[in-house]
């Protein structure tokens, strides 16, 4: 069989132009004028494909997390922003001041404990450090037994401990963020402190010294310039949240 194209009739091609869905569009008869030896096929020029649209990225001065009209950026997904949002740090004065408040509760806790379960006799009164008769005097004045006594320190035993107890209570609330705790025991220091040097400035005044000392400490820092925009800032972000 020849290959020679003149030899074997005129060759058939599909109809150039769009398809009609009966038949594809291609091949076109690439001899639209006939076919004659040495013609060289002329093929149609195709369109060249369009250009894919250009996309704005993001530069320097573009934020995507913020969203941008213009460019078509929207604000991301829950959670991948640019920076995580978590909470304030909560400053190093916090710490400071939740161990001083508790250094300054702590001992009569174990006063209190102590004196729950003490019994009163004149051992005991003779170590006291205030003169026996000072105590015997005292005693008779008021019309005090030994066993009322008893009864009356340990009376007084349980109240040290609640009151130790509401105060390291206030304290680690304040600590985890509750501005109004530190307003208690503003108010709670000065009553303690000013009970406490009235009652043992004659026996133990160093002790009872350092113990107010530590309150006080402990309430200035909670009251301090870091600890209060700590507090500020926790209460913005309740009220954003709310």
């Amino acid at each position: 069989m020849s290959n020679d194209p003149g030899q074997q009739g005129a060759p058939q091609y599909y109809r150039p132009g769009p398809s009609t869905g009966r038949y594809p569009q291609y091949p076109q008869n690439p001899f639209p004028d006939g076919w004659s030896a040495g013609a060289a096929p002329v093929y149609p020029q195709q369109p060249a494909p369009p250009a894919p649209p250009q996309q704005d990225r993001p530069g320097p001065d573009r934020n995507p997390a913020a969203g941008d009209a213009a460019g078509g950026w929207g604000p991301p997904p829950a959670g991948l922003g640019d920076a995580p949002q978590g909470r304030t740090a909560r400053p190093r004065q916090m710490v400071t001041a939740l161990v001083a408040l508790l250094a300054a509760g702590l001992p009569f806790v174990v006063m209190g404990i102590g004196a729950m379960f003490a019994t009163i006799n004149d051992a005991v009164l003779n170590d006291t450090g205030i003169p026996r008769a000072e105590i015997d005097a005292a005693l008779a004045q008021t019309g005090l037994t030994m066993d009322q006594l008893t009864q009356f320190v340990r009376v007084m035993g349980g109240v040290f401990l609640v009151l130790a107890l509401v105060w390291i209570a206030l304290a680690v609330v304040a600590f985890l963020g509750a501005a109004g705790a530190r307003i208690a025991l503003a108010v709670l220091a000065v009553l303690y402190g000013a009970t406490l040097l009235l009652m043992m400035a004659a026996t133990i005044p160093l002790f009872a010294v350092l113990v107010v000392g530590l309150a006080a400490t402990g309430v200035v820092l909670l009251f301090g310039r870091p600890a209060s925009e700590w507090y500020a800032t926790r209460k913005l972000g309740a009220a954003s949240r709310s």
